[in-house]
């Protein structure tokens, strides 16, 4: 409410200057002047770069409603790179935050795309790969209800019989990935069956592979399923917050 504050008091300064002698020879009438000091209000962030353009949210404010995965390891983007926040729409009035990396004036970015069964997150841009990754999904993302693990088992019970018999839901249990993060993976008996100093991919295309990181969350009302591939990610999947708009146009981070 303090932009709308200062906006007023802003326009009523004008205004009054205006109707000193000589005041409306000079600059904008008050109408012009007022509305051009409350759009620098509102476009102003202090300190940390423009707003982000769909949610109006300053980069602190933003990296303030994170909440970053517990376990996950930070990531570094290298030499030339730095982290800033990104968001990415999604159906009705929610949106997504994100730990993104800066090279230059590419910005990794993300879009959304709805599906009946779920919806996908793909790159628009990598800070990166650039363009050639354009459309390259990251994140498929499930519903929850009524079951948490519901797509888990939906992705369990389509794997041909003989599979299906050897894969398991269990805790990822790897260093630097979330605590929280789950895998379709062989049980212990099935892994032995292949070289233990050769990196498998079994349980399907959404099950574990040893050779690259992808990982199921379950977490604010969704499931995610992460695949980052073998590289140096170019975003913080541990960052990927659901925040949604509230009836005074507000941000608030869904539970």
């Amino acid at each position: 409410m303090r932009v709308k504050t200062l906006a007023a008091a802003a326009a009523m300064m004008v205004f009054a200057a205006a109707c000193e002698p000589g005041g409306g020879a000079e600059g904008p009438a008050p109408s012009q002047a007022s509305a051009a000091q409350a759009d620098a209000i509102e476009s102003a962030c202090p300190d940390d770069g423009p707003r982000l353009a769909e949610t109006r949210l300053c980069q602190r404010s933003a990296a303030a409603m994170i909440e970053h995965a517990e376990g996950a390891g930070e990531i570094e983007y290298g030499d030339g790179c730095t982290s800033v926040m990104n968001e990415t729409l999604m159906a009705g009035d929610e949106a997504l935050i994100y730990g993104a990396a800066k090279c230059g004036d590419v910005v990794t970015t993300l879009d959304f795309a709805g599906g009946a069964h779920s919806a996908s997150i793909n790159y628009v841009r990598s800070a990166f790969g650039g363009d050639a990754v354009k459309g390259a999904e990251v994140i498929r993302v499930f519903g929850t209800d009524p079951d948490p693990q519901g797509a888990l088992k939906e992705v369990l019970a389509g794997l041909p019989e003989a599979e299906r018999a050897d894969c398991e839901i269990r805790p990822a249990g790897m260093d630097g990935w979330p605590a929280d993060a789950l895998v379709i993976a062989p049980t212990a008996a099935a892994r032995a069956k292949h070289p233990a100093d050769e990196p498998v991919a079994l349980c399907g295309p959404w099950g574990f592979d040893e050779d690259a990181t992808s990982f199921w969350r379950i977490t604010q009302g969704y499931a995610w399923f992460f695949q980052l591939g073998q590289d140096m990610p170019d975003f913080d999947a541990a960052s990927v917050t659901l925040i949604r708009k509230q009836a005074d146009g507000s941000w608030m981070r869904v539970d």
